[in-house]
């Protein structure tokens, strides 16, 4: 009994120690596993369960508007929808999720628990065929709803996927050199793949989300529009030019209303966006005002979109919720800030209708080259215009032709020539031509060098001994008499040489004040430097390069030395009359004359209102023109239009009729023509790319002048156009610049007893809707 009761203890203590055994085996098993699941893969599961319990979403900000000087609304962000698609559904995990449930499902919830891992993934690999098919077809029908291309999405798609990779692997790398591994939001997010679907299609894609949960989403979003992108502008053909004038008037339509000036907005995040202000930093943080590639945005891609994407730009907003705890932290958006320019929108489209070869004036018409061999008539030619408020140095209009729209209506070898899309009003130089003159004249009394009231005879040429080199404009070597002092009695005032626009005066000028008097002249009136004016955003001189706005051509310190070398006079007398080693833009231009009519006050150009956002190294001061000298200039500036010898006065005809150019009652035009040998016109006459002939001996074709109501006491507006390869000044800048003034007119911005009248007749008809920013298709009447 007593061996039984022995052999039986032993037994179960043999039976309790091999329990023992297993137990400690199970614990050590599961220690380990706990241990893989805790330390070695700890950073994994954790990062995995976080991503589960915390999901975030970007809320998207509003970009500040682009507005005018009448707060009319140029640019602005309006509400859209854009479609998003659930990362999940991209990388795949969507439908394996989708048949893991089902085959889940299948088994049963016992039967599921009691099989094996390898037997769990054979019945998903059977049912995930199915959820892939699923899938395929929700794909498709957002495909088919957003009217996009299945393989468009598809790339898209591709495009999110290969992107968050790069990025989750840039994490892993980080964690390997100890820093902890985060969660990756970008996994747990959807990703914009099509943006701004009408509303109809936006409520049946969130339908088809209800009915497959976490594939799509549509997301608020915002779109740019540009109310004035187009206006339709009635015109008074009555106040043409004599042979192109009937009754009534035509309807100009102007596309690109502003575009050069307001530019675009692109969707796409580029490498040096990124590079500039990225959405992630180093530390891991989040700069909700950065650029990334996986959330929808909108960056400035030309014009003051561009200069001042900064400014605009607002930051994101954030909603991050914890599931496990429903609490929700929330960061609100802050929207851009809006830009305000000195731009008066209605007179812009007026000043490019009128600048629209449909109305005449920017075509070459028989008058205008008299018979010589030039351009064929009717030729289109490029052009612009500027309008500055001299007391502000606000630019009123900044407008030039063709813009990038008007290029959908010229012929490919119009195109090629005329290159649409150029600013030319702030970005295209040429030489000034004569309309430097009362400038020159102004510089030379300013610095010492001439006697406000000093006279000088004109001989015809300026060499002596050569008289094809240096000639006035009037003298013809048939006709030794042909100068302006036989024609005055004597050598001319300044008075005088401005009206008639004499070449020896402005020679004899320069050579008093010497070349580096000259140069540093133009230098002073603003050639050399932009103009601050806004046109390049709020950045210093030494950062603002050429975009947007040129700086104009002046001999630096070193072509200042090779021309000394070769004692080059000839170089010095011809910067007098604006010709040489010289260029300047239409705006600085006009900036000159608004300097000019100060007194030499230094206030130049602005496009942007907002005095915070212009550069903080805008020119101050006076360059001290005395009040005798500036008298002097204006009074030949205005006897150029009002007298009967001056170049600016009127248009003589091939039949030998003379018409006014300026026929404005009640307002008063002081003024300068300027006709300024242009290069050669290369002309691509097929369109194909190859450009077959060059034209020489063309001139561009400029005017330049103040103006103001009869009753004022200074000047109140500087006007300036430029058309190219116009020929004479006088017979075709002349007459866009009596347009321009008669805009004026038109608008408001002279004769007070007609402004309140003109403001409430609706002038600029402007047809948009301002939910697309397209305006409707126009009623057109063919002005010739």
């Amino acid at each position: 009994m007593v061996a039984t009761a022995n052999a039986a203890a032993l037994r179960a203590r043999r039976r309790l120690g091999f329990l023992a055994v297993v137990a400690m085996g199970a614990v050590a098993v599961l220690s380990v596993r706990l241990w893989a699941l805790t330390v070695w893969q700890g950073e994994h599961y954790l990062e995995k369960a976080e991503s589960r319990l915390d999901t975030a979403d970007w809320l998207p900000t509003i970009r500040g508007r682009i507005l005018d000087r009448q707060g009319r609304v140029l640019a602005q962000d309006v509400p859209a929808w854009d479609v998003a698609i659930h990362y999940k559904v991209i990388d795949g995990t969507w439908a394996r999720e989708r048949a893991q449930r089902a085959a889940r499902s299948s088994l049963g919830r016992s039967l599921w628990a009691r099989v094996t891992r390898d037997a769990r993934q054979g019945v998903i690999s059977l049912r995930l065929p199915e959820a892939e098919a699923e899938l395929d077809g929700v794909l498709d029908e957002v495909a088919r709803l957003c009217e996009v291309p299945r393989e468009r999405l598809d790339a898209e798609m591709a495009h999110v996927r290969e992107r968050v990779e790069r990025l989750v692997e840039r994490r892993r790398a980080q964690a390997d050199e100890g820093k902890r591994l985060k969660p990756i939001s970008e996994q747990q997010s959807s990703h914009v793949v099509v943006r701004h679907v009408p509303d109809a299609v936006a409520f049946a894609l969130r339908k088809l989300a209800d009915e497959c949960p976490g594939t799509v989403e549509v997301v608020d979003g915002t779109r740019r529009v540009h109310p004035w992108s187009a206006a339709d502008v009635r015109l008074d053909t009555g106040t043409l030019p004599m042979p192109l004038r009937r009754s009534g008037s035509v309807t100009v339509h102007v596309p690109g209303v502003l575009d050069s000036v307001v530019g675009e907005v692109r969707d796409a995040v580029w490498a040096e966006d990124k590079q500039r202000r990225p959405f992630v930093l180093e530390d891991g943080t989040v700069d909700l005002g950065g650029y990334s590639e996986s959330i929808p945005d909108s960056i400035g891609s030309s014009g003051l979109e561009a200069a001042y994407e900064d400014w605009l730009r607002g930051r994101r907003g954030q909603v991050r919720q914890r599931r496990d705890t429903e609490e929700v932290e929330r960061t609100d958006p802050v929207p851009g800030k809006d830009l305000r320019l000195t731009i008066d929108a209605e007179l812009q489209a007026r000043v490019q209708a009128i600048l629209n070869p449909r109305f005449g004036l920017t075509r070459v018409q028989p008058w205008q080259h008299g018979g010589k061999e030039t351009l064929p008539d009717g030729t289109k030619l490029a052009s612009a215009a500027v309008v500055i408020e001299v007391e502000t140095g606000d630019v009123l209009a900044l407008a030039s032709w063709p813009s990038r729209d008007d290029g959908a209506e010229l012929t490919p070898a119009e195109r090629s020539r005329l290159q649409p899309g150029l600013n030319r009003a702030a970005e295209a130089v040429y030489p000034p031509g004569s309309i430097v003159k009362p400038l020159i004249y102004a510089g030379a009394v300013a610095a010492g060098r001439l006697g406000a009231a000093a006279a000088i005879a004109c001989n015809g040429h300026f060499y002596p001994e050569f008289k094809d080199r240096a000639r006035c404009w009037i003298w013809r070597p048939e006709h030794d008499m042909s100068t302006h002092s036989s024609i005055v009695g004597g050598p001319l005032s300044i008075e005088a040489a401005l009206s008639r626009s004499c070449n020896i005066y402005f020679f004899s000028v320069a050579q008093k004040m010497g070349l580096r008097g000259v140069v540093e002249w133009y230098r002073e009136l603003g050639l050399g430097r932009t103009l601050g004016t806004g046109l390049q955003g709020p950045l210093p001189a030494d950062r603002r390069g050429d975009a947007g706005e040129s700086a104009g051509i002046v001999p630096n310190d070193e072509d200042m030395k090779k021309l000394e070398a070769r004692r080059d006079a000839f170089t010095t007398i011809i910067l007098g009359i604006g010709q040489g080693p010289v260029a300047w833009t239409p705006l600085q231009a006009a900036n000159a004359f608004a300097t000019l009519a100060r007194g030499g006050l230094l206030m130049d150009a602005r496009v942007v209102r907002d005095d915070a956002a212009l550069p903080p190294d805008r020119r101050t001061g006076s360059l001290e023109i005395p009040a005798e000298a500036r008298r002097r200039a204006l009074e030949g500036l205005r006897q150029a239009i009002e007298s009967n010898h001056g170049t600016g006065h009127h248009v003589r005809y091939g039949d030998g009729t003379r018409e006014a150019i300026f026929d404005l009652p009640g307002v008063r035009v002081m003024g300068k023509t300027g006709t300024a040998q242009a290069p050669p016109m290369v002309w691509d006459e097929d369109g194909d790319g190859t450009r077959e002939r060059s034209i020489r001996g063309l001139d561009h074709a400029w005017f330049t002048g103040l103006v103001s109501d009869r009753g004022d006491s200074e000047p109140r507006y500087a006007v300036a156009v430029l058309v190219e390869y116009g020929g004479s000044g006088g017979k075709t800048a002349g007459p866009v610049a009596e347009q321009v003034v008669q805009a004026l007119l038109d608008e408001g911005y002279l004769g007070s007893e007609r402004a309140d009248a003109q403001k409430s007749r609706g002038r600029t008809r402007a047809r948009f809707d301002k939910g697309s920013g397209e305006p409707d298709p126009p009623e057109r009447e063919d002005p010739e």
